[in-house]
């Protein structure tokens, strides 16, 4: 990779386990790997400099879309640019697109911090992930706290991406969040035997962009020529999770997040697209566990 700031790497290693970070890249990941593998599907050097193409990168305050950027929150009217383009939509809030700064870190271990100062959001927050590198596999602590004086709609999330080859996938789905028409899902329903992840289903066979509510927030992958498991388990607090497996891409996302997407403009209540109402000062934190073996 070209030595950049946006570029510079900090390494992690235990045991089997290396995991690269890069701050100023929206405090992405470059690479996890164990024993050599590829768990996640690393930054090419040839690649984008761009989140998108990197192998996950943190979601705050909101995951998803909003539509148009446009909703009302306590009498006051937000607009957001939109940061997609040509999308009118806003997505996955300011974090993914800025610099992060290293708070913290040793051989196994750091603390990435992002702080926002008011824009088109209105409120300042701070966003941090904690990463910690075990002998078995990584553990992500998401945490976002609202620095502003007044009420802040909040939630969060983390966006893998993982390698496809011979994958398949288990998620414990509940319900399918979608759209009668456009990219804004509104409607909440079960999912078809062509969505439904609760047995495990072939990546290559699957054709989703869709999030759903889960019974519980966990999912399973493994890569039988590889002989690589990975078991993911994430705390209540994210009780959705978004699966994207587009035909014909090398990858496939299983991001679990805190929300519905557009939930600050949904008809349904605060219970069912999980959006959070973070008081001055307090702060929201879920912990996503992976557990990596070999099978």
């Amino acid at each position: 990779m070209a030595d950049s700031p946006a570029l510079a790497q900090l390494l992690l290693e235990n045991g089997p386990l290396t995991l690269t970070l890069l701050p100023g890249l929206g405090g992405s990941v470059g690479a996890l790997r164990h024993n050599g593998e590829d768990v996640l599907r690393p930054l090419s050097p040839d690649a984008e400099r761009s989140p998108l193409e990197t192998a996950g990168f943190p979601l705050f305050p909101f995951s998803g879309r909003i539509s148009d950027g446009h909703f009302t929150w306590q009498d006051r009217r937000v607009a957001l640019q939109p940061n997609f383009l040509p999308e009118t939509h806003a997505i996955h809030g300011q974090a993914w697109l800025s610099a992060w700064r290293v708070a913290d870190s040793d051989e196994a271990r750091a603390r990435l911090v992002f702080e926002y100062e008011r824009g088109d959001w209105p409120w300042r927050y701070r966003a941090e992930q904690d990463f910690q590198l075990l002998e078995d596999g990584l553990e992500l602590t998401l945490s976002l706290t609202n620095k502003s004086d007044e009420l802040m709609p909040a939630g969060f999330g983390w966006h893998p991406y993982f390698p496809r080859q011979d994958a398949r996938v288990k998620v414990a789905v509940d319900r399918i969040w979608k759209a009668e028409t456009g990219m804004i899902p509104d409607q909440l329903t079960r999912p078809t035997p062509a969505e439904d992840l609760t047995d495990w289903r072939v990546v290559d066979q699957l054709d989703l962009d869709n999030a759903y509510t889960v019974a519980t927030p966990s999912a399973e992958m493994e890569w039988p020529g590889r002989r690589l498991r990975v078991d993911m388990a994430s705390d209540p607090a994210l009780g959705h999770v978004v699966v994207y497996a587009p035909p014909g891409q090398d990858f496939f996302c299983v991001e679990p997040v805190s929300h519905a997407p557009d939930a600050v403009n949904s008809r349904h209540s605060a219970d069912v697209t999980g959006l959070r109402t973070l008081s001055p000062g307090e702060t929201l934190s879920a912990k996503i566990s992976l557990k990596i073996r070999a099978v």
